[in-house]
């Protein structure tokens, strides 16, 4: 079971274990770690942003998704 979080409207986080998402209904991508992020707050989502190669990079989990992965250790919220 995950606990509700109350987070900012825009924060940094730091992906320090496995969290993967889905682009469309492609295959599963695991986020690189350990990675610093940027963090967005939606209505039933995270959005997770950072820069590879020169190119942003910006994805999505959902909240439930979000809190699970901080709840598990896999992201630290800075």
């Amino acid at each position: 079971m995950t606990t509700e979080h109350q987070y900012p409207e825009n924060f940094q986080a730091r992906v320090v274990g496995e969290v993967q998402h889905r682009i469309g209904d492609g295959q599963l991508e695991t986020i690189p770690f350990p990675l610093d992020v940027q963090v967005g707050t939606a209505i039933a989502s995270f959005v997770l942003s950072w820069t590879s190669e020169g190119q942003p990079v910006t994805i999505t989990l959902s909240k439930p998704e979000f809190e699970y992965h901080v709840d598990n250790g896999n992201i630290v919220v800075a």
